[in-house]
């Protein structure tokens, strides 16, 4: 039951960064691909370079809740990941990861959002 509050947290963690992130884009505020990188930083222990560079697998154990991948995990990732803009250094790269998450989320089975399958599409491939 602790584990499972904890990935929650995180998940609404993600979210309400992703809010945070998408009222500042919104906005026009220049200060948005700051907050992002703040909290990628926050979610994933990565600044965006670092993340950048990640391999595919590596990636998806950002999603992993001791061990075994979170879809919900992996989506509220992948939605701060694709946020990322040009430019942005590592712009597509950080793109690019997004769509492995939402694949390898699909592809678990997990609960994905309607539309998982135009935000892949909309993404680079990798």
């Amino acid at each position: 039951m602790i584990q499972r509050d904890f990935l929650l947290r995180q998940i609404q963690q993600a979210i309400q960064m992703l809010a945070q992130v998408l009222l500042q884009k919104r906005d026009g505020t220049p200060e948005a691909q700051a907050t992002l990188a703040d909290a990628l930083r926050q979610l994933a222990g990565a600044d965006p370079a670092g993340l950048a560079a990640l391999s595919r697998e590596a990636t998806c154990d950002l999603a992993a809740d001791e061990g075994a991948f979170s879809p919900g995990l992996a989506v509220a990732l992948a939605d701060l990941l694709r946020e990322a803009e040009d430019p942005t250094p590592h712009a597509h790269a950080l793109r690019v990861r997004a769509r492995w998450l939402y694949e390898d989320a699909l592809e678990a089975g997990g609960p994905v959002p309607y539309d998982v399958m135009d935000r892949i599409a909309a993404l680079p491939d990798g």
